[in-house]
């Protein structure tokens, strides 16, 4: 079997190698060891890391669009840079207008959208990937402690912020006072694609609340709760919001529920998902390559007559190919 999935990399690092995809192709990812963007070529179950992507410097940290169209990558000086990710061609180019090396930087669910948290400021890009220029600032500074994590929504007029000892807290696009919008112990914010709609996973409670409107009145829709599911860690909905995905890091588990958290289809995992990132095919990232493996979720009613499934990548090391 490894020498098959090893026979398949070497082939598609030869297409990659020559400037275009050929066949199927489940999109990109950052390889942290590799300090690379790769290829994935390939279907569910039979694909495999390809070659490292040529962007002209190290990757020292990326996020990939849920379009698999560009990727936001900082180079060893933490300069930030846009990668358009063609079928015929990559190329990058940075974006001087935002501040180099932010704490953290995040997407919004269509990828419009992004922002990037600086110790108390905030930068907020969005018009993405065609422009880079409109850029939006958010003081952060009456915030209670530093975020854990951030969302933004596609239109980059909502921003949330979570902390596992204060709450979730909203700015909204002319208001610069952040509002406390629930409470708790949250572990992980989402926004649903095209909206101001949200989603709060909170580990302690067990619970992953949907909020209505978190910039305005932000009223709960439904809370979900199982122990099949154990404490959620995470949740995004799917890009046509059809579907929400959880993960419980701890109990290596994932459930995929209805846009209206019901009927939690359960999928456990040999790994410890540790985020949700679409990919191309339907598929979903669950782990980093940190193991030398991606782990993969295709959930239930994408093309698979068994339901939800979840298939490994091998991530081989790989030398850069040329583009």
């Amino acid at each position: 079997m490894w020498r098959r999935y090893f026979l398949c990399f070497g082939a598609a690092s030869m297409a990659w190698g020559e400037g275009a995809i050929s066949g199927p192709s489940l999109g990109f990812f950052f390889d942290p060891q590799a300090q690379a963007l790769r290829p994935i070529p390939g279907i569910p179950g039979s694909a495999v890391a390809g070659g490292n992507l040529d962007v002209g410097f190290p990757v020292a940290k990326a996020v990939v669009a849920p379009g698999q169209n560009y990727a936001l990558a900082l180079t060893a000086d933490g300069a930030v840079n846009i990668v358009k990710l063609a079928a015929s061609a990559v190329t990058a180019q940075a974006i001087p207008a935002l501040p180099a090396s932010p704490d953290q930087f995040v997407l919004s669910p269509n990828g419009r959208a992004a922002a990037f948290l600086y110790g108390t400021s905030i930068e907020i890009l969005t018009g993405l990937p065609d422009s880079v220029n409109a850029i939006q600032q958010v003081d952060a500074s009456a915030l209670p402690d530093a975020p854990a994590t951030l969302a933004i929504s596609d239109d980059g007029a909502v921003l949330l912020t979570s902390s596992p000892d204060n709450g979730v807290f909203v700015f909204t696009a002319g208001n610069g006072a952040p509002r406390l919008i629930s409470g708790g112990t949250p572990s992980g914010v989402m926004f649903l694609p095209d909206s101001h709609d949200a989603l709060i996973s909170d580990e302690t409670a067990g619970t992953l609340t949907a909020i209505q409107d978190a910039g305005g009145g932000a009223a709960p829709l439904w809370v979900f709760s199982d122990d099949r599911l154990g404490p959620p860690s995470l949740a995004r909905t799917s890009l046509d919001g059809q579907q929400v995905i959880a993960a419980s890091e701890n109990n290596n588990t994932l459930a995929v529920l209805d846009r209206n958290g019901g009927n939690p289809v359960f999928v456990p995992c040999t790994c410890s998902p540790s985020e949700i990132n679409p990919l191309g095919g339907s598929a979903y990232k669950i782990t980093d390559s940190t193991n030398g493996l991606l782990w993969i979720l295709v959930p239930p009613n994408a093309g698979l007559s068994s339901g939800a499934r979840i298939f490994f990548v091998p991530v081989p090391e790989a030398s850069t190919s040329a583009q």
